[in-house]
């Protein structure tokens, strides 16, 4: 089994001084991050991905809502070693053919229905299947799906199994849940983005008690 990476989410505020985010960042890295995910409201600021790119050593990734080709650039010429899309992901193309596919990441919110797990898209009533929509976006260029579950952990098996079958990495979005984190982690999940309430070493090593082989365990 590969080593799966634990990737701590945290979030930016409007405002936030630039060495903030960077000082909490590495401090992260220190206990253990495989990466960082951060989760911002507005990608119009890149003071503080600057500061980030200049102090951490660990790959980080951006989430937020770009609304512009300007701001996607920007992210990524400040220093940002991905960034995540969400909704139809307009500019996927274009940015994995500008940037490369390892650059550009997809936030997919998969829920279960009577009909089996399916996306929510703008101008599809009934939606899409998540499986096909995931394949739809590694064909578009995605290097990474950031996948979440609803409801969490919920007849999941089939569907991380699936996507552990495309040519991307997935990335698991965790509400902190230990058990439903190592189910998505042992049937083909690469890894877990966890909430920060308890350390990248906490996670790793609880993670690691329940047969799961994870990075830099010490």
């Amino acid at each position: 089994m590969d080593a799966k990476r634990i990737v701590p989410m945290l979030q930016v505020l409007a405002g936030d001084p630039g060495q903030e985010p960077a000082r909490t960042a590495c401090q992260l890295e220190l206990e253990g991050a495989d990466g960082i995910l951060f989760q911002a409201g507005s990608a119009t600021e890149t003071d503080w991905i600057r500061a980030v790119a200049g102090s951490l050593s660990v790959p980080f990734a951006l989430e937020a809502p770009f609304r512009s080709w300007a701001e996607l650039e920007q992210a990524l010429e400040a220093g940002a070693d991905r960034v995540i899309l969400a909704g139809p992901a307009a500019m996927l193309t274009a940015a994995a053919q500008a940037f490369g596919r390892s650059r550009v990441a997809v936030a997919v919110d998969a829920i279960l229905g009577p009909s089996g797990w399916r996306v929510e898209l703008a101008g599809e009533p009934e939606g899409r299947a998540a499986l096909d929509w995931m394949l739809d976006l590694e064909q578009r260029g995605c290097g990474e799906i950031l996948l979440s579950t609803s409801p969490e952990g919920e007849a999941g098996e089939a569907l991380f199994q699936g996507a552990a079958r495309l040519a991307l990495a997935i990335l698991y979005r965790s509400t902190g849940d230990e058990a439903r984190t190592a189910d998505a982690l042992l049937h083909g999940a690469d890894g877990a983005a966890i909430p920060a309430a308890r350390t990248p070493s906490q996670w790793k090593a609880a993670l690691a008690i329940r047969g799961l082989a994870v990075r830099n365990l010490d």
